[in-house]
């Protein structure tokens, strides 16, 4: 007898269960360009500009370059720097290093000195730049002079000054002392003066009945300031050696006082005084 296994029945697959309810969709916005009166770009934009002054101003604050004194051109040793051999230039330095330079506005204290060592143009200039042996003590001493006896002037020109002595014996006897007083410092008047003008190659001229006589009484001495007085007048600030600061003095009692300004060589020479002595031509 046969067996019948009977049929499985097959299960029917289970319906899926339902999907919830999708919610609806948000309705579309547009996008908007910015505007120039969006309070966010306006604040972007402040804030660069403020971000761009403090930056400036602390660059500014960091900056410590000033002017220092430099050669203007190459010059050798022993030179005698004139103004035109001076020029400033910007610069930092840190103020170990600053101590040993001039500053721009020391400039004109230059002028007159003598180079111990050649200096290129452009190069820095020190106090071990310049000839200190031979320094000596001066005095600043003031003289009057009437108009349009000194030429132009700028501080640390140098110059001489001459006056004129009225003739006659007490006048000769002083232009002779004045003479030998500018050559040498010494101001003795008398035969021994004299005789030491004319060793000098200074001979002092004196002549009888003529208006007076113009006497060298300070040679190739600073001139430092001018200040205006009343009267057609104005008064000179001389740097001269201490023995010749009477001759000074001794000049602005002078009924005329002559200024000229001295030209250097090519060499930073001005040459020798002269004659110390010629007779004057009047007032």
């Amino acid at each position: 007898m046969t067996d019948l296994t009977p049929a499985v029945a097959v299960s029917e697959k289970p319906a899926a269960p339902p999907s919830p309810p999708t919610a609806p969709s948000p309705p579309a916005r547009r996008l908007t360009p910015p505007r120039w009166r969006d309070s966010r770009l306006l604040v972007g934009v402040l804030l660069v500009l403020v971000s761009v002054v403090v930056g400036a101003r602390l660059f500014a604050t960091a900056d410590g370059s000033q002017d220092w004194v430099v050669a203007a051109a190459d010059l050798p040793a022993g030179h005698v720097v004139a103004a035109a051999d001076l020029t400033t230039a910007s610069a930092y330095l840190r103020s170990a290093t600053a101590s040993r330079y001039f500053p721009g506005g020391r400039r004109s204290e230059l002028v007159g000195t003598m180079l111990a060592r050649p200096v290129s143009a452009g190069e820095l200039l020190s106090g071990a730049d310049f000839v200190r042996d031979d320094v000596r003590p001066t005095r600043l001493v003031s003289i009057v002079v009437k108009d349009g006896r000194a030429p132009a002037l700028t501080p640390g020109d140098h110059v001489d000054v001459f006056v004129l002595q009225r003739s006659g014996p007490a006048g000769a006897g002083a232009a002779t002392g004045a003479a030998t007083g500018a050559g040498t410092g010494a101001g003795t008047p008398g035969t021994a003066g004299a005789g030491a003008a004319q060793a000098a190659g200074q001979v002092p001229v004196v002549q009888t009945g003529s208006a007076g006589t113009e006497v060298l009484v300070l040679h190739d001495v600073e001139f430092v300031a001018r200040t205006t007085l009343a009267a057609g007048s104005y008064a000179l600030t001389l740097r001269v050696p201490v023995e010749l600061a009477i001759n000074v003095v001794a000049a602005s009692q002078s009924e005329r006082v002559d200024v000229v300004k001295l030209e250097r060589g090519s060499r930073g020479e001005v040459g020798g005084p002269g004659p110390s002595a010629v007779p004057g031509f009047g007032q």
